[in-house]
């Protein structure tokens, strides 16, 4: 069985299971995970919650991800920066030749 096997649950998507897995080594010692929108808002409050700092482009469109950081929602020229913190998730958008998506 591969370290890649995780499965998901009601509660957690299989991404969420195999990150948590891969990760459970550092817990407790401060590391960072980043990843290639990889990441949801829940699999970070997971991580943080294990004292595992996390970092990542997103995409906006992910569940539970904040809405009115949608593309529709910001309009947004080259060079424009937005951030929004809730919780302990701090969510950055700039728009460079596109519009990037960090948590």
């Amino acid at each position: 069985m591969g370290v890649y096997s995780h499965s998901a649950t009601d509660d957690m998507t299989a991404t969420h299971a195999t990150v948590r897995h891969l990760a459970c080594r550092v817990e407790g010692l401060g590391q960072n995970v980043y990843g290639q929108f990889l990441f949801i808002p829940r699999l970070f409050h997971d991580l943080d919650r294990h004292k595992i700092n996390s970092c990542g482009t997103v995409r906006p469109n992910r569940k539970d991800m904040t809405l009115d950081f949608g593309p529709k929602q910001l309009k947004l020229k080259r060079g424009d920066v937005r951030v929004q913190t809730k919780g302990d998730l701090t969510t950055l958008v700039w728009k460079d030749r596109q519009v990037v998506h960090v948590d």
